[in-house]
């Protein structure tokens, strides 16, 4: 009975884990909405960044203000690593995507954002310890496969790349690596929610240099306020704050490798907001490539899901 219960509460875990990475590809994939609303208001990829993280930390800072007023005290040191963090994980991350998508294709930018998977496997490796099963490294090729049919990279025409672009895309998928490594890596010293509300701030600290508060002045005149109060809500609570929360809070009951491969799932539903919300075309191959990263993300997790189980069965 004793084994039983404790089968139950670990698959309970890891489907809580599996359930926070879902919500994180989701929130993550529907965000193209709200930062297109606010492009046509002229608003730059900073500014649209700074919003993202300064609006994340304020809420989650009142958030945890009434929740856990314990995360919020900090040491000066703690305060630095929490801004260092926010600013490699946030920061750098944003900036360097903003600068690949000016330079190089967007399919090809979201493609090596899609690497992460790739460097969470090598870095948690390092960094944790992680077993790099076969199984995974079967299933991260996968998805980078349907990612590349998604970004429509084959039969899409001739693909002009520029060094830096890539460089930068190469960037942004590490950053988005160590968003997901890095409280991890820090969790025995400092609270997973400390790191993540000290994170945006940090990272909006870093992001207020490229700011130009005219220019931003003129964007909310121009803007109709309801349907920008929506848009900033959209990137910064729901996009940035529940994302990444539950991104990181994923990583206490799966291995963070897992939380990277369900995160592709933000390329299908990316896709499928633009054919729904921006009626764009979609490709068979596209489609084909959706159905990949779905089956090969899924399906891997009801393969570890019963090798774990196997597992606690055989220790019984």
């Amino acid at each position: 009975m004793k084994m039983e219960a404790k089968e139950k509460q670990a698959m309970s875990k890891r489907g809580k884990g599996i359930a926070l990475a879902v919500i994180t590809a989701v929130m993550w994939g529907i965000m193209g909405i709200f930062v297109r609303d606010l492009s046509n208001y002229r608003f730059s990829n900073i500014e649209i960044s700074f919003f993202r993280c300064a609006l994340a930390g304020a809420a989650y800072f009142l958030f945890l203000c009434v929740t856990k007023p314990s995360a919020l005290r900090i040491s000066l040191r703690g305060l630095v690593i929490c801004i260092v963090y926010g600013a490699v994980a946030y920061s750098i991350s944003f900036v360097s995507y903003s600068v690949a998508v000016s330079r190089i294709p967007v399919g090809v930018a979201t493609v090596l954002m899609f690497m992460s998977p790739i460097w969470v496997a090598i870095l948690g490796r390092v960094m944790f310890r992680e077993k790099l099963e076969k199984s995974k490294i079967i299933t991260i090729f996968i998805c980078l496969i349907g990612a590349v049919l998604v970004a429509n990279l084959i039969g899409g025409g001739e693909i002009k790349l520029d060094a830096i672009g890539i460089l930068a895309g190469v960037i942004n998928g590490i950053g988005v690596a160590l968003q997901i490594l890095l409280p991890k890596f820090f969790a025995k010293d400092y609270d997973r929610d400390t790191l993540l509300v000290y994170g945006f701030l940090g990272a909006a600290a870093v992001l207020l240099f490229g700011m130009d508060f005219g220019e931003v002045a003129v964007h909310f005149a121009a803007a109709p306020v309801t349907n920008l109060l929506w848009d900033l809500f959209g990137i910064g609570i729901l996009c940035t704050m529940v994302a990444n929360v539950a991104c990181v809070k994923s990583t206490q009951y799966v291995e963070a490798t897992t939380t990277s491969i369900l995160s592709a799932l933000e390329v299908v539903v990316g896709t499928l907001v633009g054919f729904f919300v921006f009626h764009e075309h979609l490709t068979v191959l596209q489609m084909i490539g959706a159905v990949i990263i779905v089956v090969g993300a899924i399906g891997s997790e009801l393969v570890q899901g019963r090798k774990k189980q196997e597992g606690t069965q055989k220790e019984a």
